[in-house]
């Protein structure tokens, strides 16, 4: 029970400091602030978290890694069908993004601020990956393209696209509401990422399957 307790008051403070971080950035961002949005005093959250520094990349750090490793977990059975690997990685991402939709706009933020934290932190996880090969999905694409399963594409850039299609939901979302607020009165948010899903899913497997 302590255990649990703990590990809810830490993520407590994750989401307000997530908060807090969106509204004013990183630099503009206080601890005293932060602690109030999680109903915490300062020395709770340094017993937690260090520093600013510490807790920021916390908040990128262990989201990444939770996206990776469901990533990672992909059927081994898609292996080069794009058919089954495709539909799995829109779905997994799409699904990782509405459990965190902080993410994409503290990213958003911080990089366009020039803040090297967001940016240092983010490299060094996904090189890690690169190195020890636990997500290889480039690898799989190219697989399915030696296989004739799909189109010689760059693996890289399909897995950008994907990637780009997915966060524009987020990142753009007050925009689609303005710009399209019966679609938003009329279905729940559920049903919008459901066919923003078919949609991204359908327009990258017609990209990359072999045309007859």
């Amino acid at each position: 029970m302590k255990r649990e307790k703990r590990f809810a008051t830490r993520e407590r403070i994750k989401r307000s400091a997530a908060d807090e971080f969106i509204r004013r950035g990183f630099d503009g961002a206080r601890m005293q602030a932060i602690a109030d949005r999680a109903g915490a005093n300062k020395a709770m959250i340094y017993y937690y978290f260090r520093s600013k520094e510490a807790l920021f990349e916390a908040i990128i750090r262990e989201a990444f890694e939770e996206l990776f490793g469901l990533l990672s977990k992909l059927s081994p059975d898609s292996r080069d069908d794009p058919e089954i690997l495709i539909p799995g990685m829109v779905r997994m991402h799409l699904r990782f993004l509405a459990e965190h939709p902080h993410l994409p706009k503290l990213m958003v933020r911080e990089i366009h601020a020039g803040h090297p934290l967001a940016v240092r932190v983010l490299g060094e996880m996904i090189q890690k990956i690169k190195k020890t090969g636990r997500l290889n999905l480039a690898g799989r694409f190219r697989s399915g393209v030696r296989a004739g399963k799909i189109r010689n594409t760059d693996p890289e850039q399909t897995l950008w696209n994907i990637v780009a299609l997915n966060l524009f939901y987020f990142i753009a979302k007050p925009v689609l509401e303005a710009g399209w607020p019966e679609e938003f009165r009329k279905i729940s948010e559920s049903t919008i990422l459901k066919k923003r899903e078919r949609a991204v899913t359908d327009l990258v497997l017609h990209g990359l399957l072999p045309r007859k």
